[in-house]
């Protein structure tokens, strides 16, 4: 489902449009969205961006122009969650602190990876494919693991 409060940009392809679940977010032009995506309000993605199958973004991310996101992306926006509140009744919205995330211009993060709330993804940099990024990753280099950190490796 795409909700009517979307803002497209021009020639954004969306493979699927019956199976992702975009709203109140804002995506950027030339953009292509894969199938079992969910990107929700307050989320703001850039031009040339290629979000693929599966990926998860929630409020408070915003990716800029030229970043590819994997299959199974996963981005968290509460670095402390839970369901309920110390009475024990059910959190409603706003009983939760959403933490802002940021993916720099030509950043690329593999499949499967997890991205913890309140980081930096560098400009450039390549996440490699399953890491747990709990740090900000410098621009230009290449993270791995769990928890990600920088490798000798050169991006190409």
């Amino acid at each position: 489902m795409i909700s009517g409060d979307v803002k497209l940009g021009k020639n954004v392809i969306i493979f699927h449009p019956e199976l992702v679940n975009l709203y109140g977010c804002e995506i950027g032009d030339n953009c292509k969205i894969g199938t079992f995506v969910e990107i929700r309000k307050d989320v703001k993605i850039g031009r040339n961006c290629k979000i693929q199958a599966g990926a998860f973004i929630p409020e408070k991310v915003t990716i800029e122009d030229n970043v590819f996101i994997g299959p199974h992306v996963v981005f968290t926006n509460d670095k402390y969650p839970k369901a309920v509140d110390e009475e024990g009744n059910l959190l409603k919205p706003g009983g939760w602190v959403e933490t802002p995330t940021l993916v720099k211009r030509g950043a690329n993060i593999g499949a499967n990876v997890t991205i913890i709330c309140g980081v930096t993804i560098g400009e450039g940099s390549l996440v490699g494919a399953g890491s747990v990024v709990t740090k900000d990753v410098p621009p230009n280099v290449i993270v791995y693991g769990n928890p990600a950190r920088a490798k000798n490796d050169k991006i190409r």
